[in-house]
């Protein structure tokens, strides 16, 4: 065979194809660079140097973030399928798939659930499997789970992340406590809820889109105490439906402020993990969501 018909194989980074799925999920080199842990200067050279590779423009920056174009959406359904290729060969040269040391990451508001439901049916499912548990706000969690610092975590769903697997939902609700009366009040008195996450963004959109005069009474970064303001009649606030205690407080009516809001708790997981490990833990987790 001479040299002129010698055809050498391009290959595929599978780290440019990791850093790329984290652009094309984000939307923004900005975000991307903080899941990967990298530059965003860096992640711009790793994009470019892909598009070298493939031989075609894989995305355009416009006024609404980053957008795939037609090849950069091909290349996008090859990129999963070859990620998690990877992951699968590893899987298959482990002989016990699901053990071993796991790092989980837990919201906040949810590590007591976490600990007294979901541990004991995780240690009786999976006996072989040590735990490290991470408590922290969804938006860091995700950060930590793409850097690779954590292996699974539960996050809230937001519309800039496209999360495969939901766990549960639950209904967020404007109450008050049930002795309160509206109508006798020209400022209703406001628990808000001041933290670097979606339920905290929901809160200062309903508070601007409000039909009613309102006051600041207290401000926490801890759901619970929000939480116990509202149960005691100190303040309206935002909660989580499955926090509230019906015989307390009462839904606030929608001519004063809409509960229209939905909050989606999902499941991600570093890409390295296999399917298998990823179905069995989520299987948990439902299973101690249901009880």
């Amino acid at each position: 065979m001479t040299a002129t018909q010698l055809k050498v194989d391009r290959l595929l980074d599978l780290d440019l194809l990791r850093t790329f799925n984290a652009v094309a999920e984000t939307g923004e080199l900005k975000k991307a660079a903080e899941i990967v842990c990298r530059s965003q200067a860096a992640i711009s050279m790793q994009m470019k140097k892909l598009e070298q590779l493939v031989g075609s423009q894989i995305m355009v920056r416009s006024n609404r973030g980053i957008q795939l174009t037609e090849t950069g959406k091909t290349l996008l359904g090859y990129s999963e399928q070859f990620l998690k290729l990877n992951n699968l060969t590893f899987s298959a040269l482990k002989e016990d798939t699901v053990s071993g040391h796991f790092n989980f990451g837990v919201p906040t508001d949810y590590t007591q659930h976490f600990l007294t439901g979901f541990m004991p049916i995780l240690s009786e499912e999976i006996p072989n499997l040590e735990a490290t548990i991470t408590c922290d706000r969804s938006r860091e969690l995700r950060r930590k789970v793409m850097s690779g610092e954590l292996d699974i975590a539960i996050v809230s769903g937001e519309a800039d992340y496209q999360d495969k697997l939901t766990l549960w939902s639950e209904r967020l609700l404007w109450v008050g406590a049930n002795q309160l009366n509206y109508e006798l009040l020209s400022s209703l008195p406001v628990a808000i809820y001041q933290d670097n996450c979606i339920l905290s963004d929901l809160y200062h959109q309903g508070i601007e889109q409000a039909n009613f005069e309102q006051h600041t009474v207290l401000t926490s970064s801890i759901l619970e105490n929000i939480a116990t303001a509202v149960h005691t009649g100190f303040a309206i606030g935002l909660l989580p439906e499955s926090i509230i205690d019906p015989n307390r407080v009462k839904p606030l009516p929608s001519s004063i402020i809409e509960s229209n809001q939905t909050l989606n708790i999902n499941m991600i997981h570093s890409p390295h993990l296999d399917d298998q490990t990823v179905e069995k833990i989520a299987h948990c987790l439902k299973l101690a969501e249901q009880k």
